[in-house]
């Protein structure tokens, strides 16, 4: 499956064609694919990986860092203005263990959730235009804490939710998707949700540093709304060289 329609029109977030399935994908437009990402991560508090701490941090794929020219945000929302859009993002688990909970770094319009409520979705054996097997799934009580960051006039919120969950070591597929579903919450009509990217990995057990590697699936939208099944942001979307900022507790 090949869909570039979309990787030539990517400008600012609040841009809208006529037609509802034109609405942009990305957060700003799309960079140069091939670049040397910077490795600024920080882990800077409020933090799921420093504040919980009965439940360390077993992956994070590293904070948003505005001084990377790549920087960006992908659809990440189930709202009522653009529905079951979902970004997935590899977790490389450094061992097999139960999880506890899960968080991705929102870019958000209005810094709500409405309900306060966020999908989430892990699976395995994920590929191109392929789901693969889905672990554990739900949808339940969601924290939306402001991060301090911002780009493109978003700010960004954390937004972490209980996924109970066994994950084995190794390579899964995570979603956490922001939920604004109220009818009578004129925000859920108009606003938007972008999963922020990141330079790279830090292994919060070892604390190892790596740059995402763009050799494997990278990350992935499944998105009825868009019309892309499971298609590759790099291979279908041409938006390589950046990972995805969500993480999982144990």
């Amino acid at each position: 499956m090949k869909k570039l329609l979309f990787a030539a029109t990517l400008i600012t977030a609040f841009s809208v064609f006529a037609m509802g399935a034109d609405m942009h994908m990305t957060a700003r437009q799309a960079g140069n694919a091939n670049h040397r990402a910077n490795t600024a991560i920080t882990l800077t508090p409020p933090h799921a990986c420093t504040f919980a701490k009965g439940h360390p941090c077993l992956y994070y794929g590293g904070d948003f860092n505005a001084n990377d020219p790549n920087a960006n945000g992908y659809t990440d929302e189930n709202t009522l203005l653009i529905p079951n859009s979902y970004t997935y993002t590899e977790v490389k688990a450094p061992a097999s263990a139960h999880i506890s909970g899960s968080f991705g770094n929102s870019q958000e319009s209005f810094g709500i959730l409405d309900p306060q409520t966020a999908e989430w979705d892990i699976r395995q054996g994920v590929s191109e235009g392929n789901g693969g097997t889905d672990l554990c799934s739900g949808n339940g009580a969601a924290l939306n804490t402001a991060t301090g960051r911002n780009a493109f006039g978003l700010n960004e919120y954390e937004v972490l939710t209980a996924t109970p969950c066994s994950i084995p070591a190794g390579n899964t597929f995570l979603a956490v998707v922001p939920n604004c579903t109220n009818s009578g919450d004129g925000d859920c009509s108009s606003g938007r949700y972008f999963e922020s990217t990141t330079d790279g990995t830090l292994d919060a057990i070892n604390g190892n540093f790596t740059i995402t590697s763009n050799n494997g699936v990278g990350p992935v939208l499944n998105s009825s709304f868009f019309g892309i099944n499971w298609g590759s942001w790099c291979n279908d979307l041409g938006l390589c060289g950046e990972g995805m900022s969500f993480g999982v507790l144990k």
